[in-house]
């Protein structure tokens, strides 16, 4: 039996049948396929109407306010990922559902306490905010920052919950109602002119999704708890998990920040105007990235996570049978930008996003390279190698900022300058990060064996 208060504990008899009997086998490869294309199907639908809607987007809105979206949303995901204070990471790791509640309470409340310091923030230095992006709007829309903080960290706890429970339905209805509610947002307020349509639209995405995140299926027998948490177990459940806020928090502080700073550091250095073509560029190829990374990630927390939880061995052959996927897919999806994007995006955007398409083409190695890693690098958190991705977080950081400033100084007043290194740093660094996920894994695998031979 699982103790009252044990804050890690599972009963055996409770673990997946597809967990038994040593090695997974090609039943539990067939499992894994199905929940990622579940997912991916309701990204395909949300998303699918935000890009099919792109070319009236750019024609209701100038290259100007694509570049404020592009701001606002680099600085709400940055924010957003710290809110939750690492505790949304720890949810998948526990194998008791009592502790992973309690983990889910304390990313509520960072949140919540966060979101409010945030608000006190914007409004305090939202004229010095403006012009530090070169972003005007901001100085009206200041309060578009924190909200949208609020609901990019509230939707990375709901979306860590739900791949702890398997509950792939609400995860791909929530995908769904997110694009929904994104386009509905772009579109509602474009009469009104300005960026604010599309400013307010990352946070009314993302409040749609919340409402589509209630869960649709009761969890496996071995994530179902029915005793009631006791303070007890509170104290237990946080220090057992205390790495994670300590070190977890800044790791995917960096984590988004070697995403997203490049692009607050190019609005810095040209403005936020400039950033028109490249926040297209962002939107097109960025959307069936995050919708192929969220999916196969999401399997990864969701059923690779549970095996890793079982701590039976044979996370190597799950690696490798979700890495061969995903590296075909780059690679079709490179050479297809490659060739295609400098003619297509003229056509589909207008003549005066021609710049997006050249913009594709220098970053699609970074896009191809980020689909086949990104996923793969949610096994870290759940092997609980939280300084391994804190020390690569830190690197890439430090690459992507570095490689733009030198593109900056190599060629002033040239932007895509700045991108072509960007990319390649980028590039560089996903490689660096698979090799040590492999690395991990690798050690996962033989520990159990020493223990399984000891």
């Amino acid at each position: 039996m699982t103790g009252a208060d044990d804050p890690d504990g599972v009963p055996t008899a409770g673990r997946p049948r597809a967990l038994h009997g040593g090695a997974p086998g090609r039943a539990l490869a067939r499992q894994l396929r199905r929940p990622a294309a579940r997912v991916l199907v309701g990204s395909l639908l949300g998303q699918g109407l935000v890009l099919a809607a792109s070319p009236l987007i750019t024609r209701l809105y100038s290259p100007g306010d694509l570049g404020a979206l592009a701001v606002v949303t680099a600085l709400a995901t940055i924010v957003g990922a710290v809110a939750p204070t690492g505790w949304d990471r720890a949810v998948a790791v526990p194998r008791g559902e009592t502790a992973a509640r309690l983990l889910v309470v304390l990313a509520v409340s960072s949140v919540l306490v966060v979101g409010v310091l945030a608000t006190l923030a914007s409004w305090t230095w939202r004229h010095d905010l403006a012009r530090l992006t070169g972003t005007p709007a901001l100085v009206a829309l200041w309060w578009a920052v924190p909200l949208t903080i609020v609901v990019v960290a509230l939707q990375r706890v709901a979306t860590a919950w739900l791949a702890r429970r398997r509950d792939y339905g609400a995860l791909a209805r929530r995908s769904v109602l997110q694009g929904v509610g994104q386009l509905a947002c772009t579109l509602g307020l474009a009469p009104l002119g300005g960026p604010s349509g599309l400013v307010l639209s990352v946070a009314a995405g993302r409040a749609a999704s919340l409402v589509g995140s209630t869960g649709s299926r009761r969890p496996p027998d071995g994530l179902r708890s029915r005793r009631r948490p006791s303070r007890r177990l509170a104290g237990a459940v946080a220090r057992r998990f205390r790495r994670f806020p300590l070190v977890a928090t800044w790791s995917g502080l960096l984590n988004v920040a070697g995403q997203q700073a490049p692009l607050l550091l190019l609005a810095a250095l040209h403005g936020s105007a400039a950033l028109g073509a490249l926040a297209l560029t962002m939107r097109v190829l960025g959307a069936p990235v995050g919708m192929v990374a969220d999916a196969v990630g999401l399997q990864v927390e969701g059923q690779l996570g549970a095996l890793a939880r079982a701590r039976r061995g044979g996370l190597a052959a799950g690696l490798r049978r979700t890495l061969l996927p995903l590296a075909a897919l780059g690679a079709v999806a490179l050479v297809g930008t490659v060739v295609l994007a400098p003619s297509v995006f003229p056509v589909v955007f207008g003549a005066e996003w021609a710049g997006a398409g050249v913009a594709a083409v220098v970053l699609a190695p970074a896009f191809a390279t980020q689909v086949v890693v990104s996923p793969l690098s949610r096994l870290l958190p759940l092997l609980e190698q939280q300084g391994t991705q804190l020390v690569w977080d830190a690197s890439r950081m430090v690459a992507t900022v570095g490689a733009i400033v030198v593109g900056s100084l190599l060629s002033p007043g040239d932007p895509m300058a700045s991108v072509v290194a960007w990319s390649a740093a980028s590039v560089v660094s996903y490689l660096v990060l698979l090799a040590l996920v492999v690395r991990s894994v690798r050690r996962a695998d033989a520990s159990v064996a020493g223990r399984l031979g000891a």
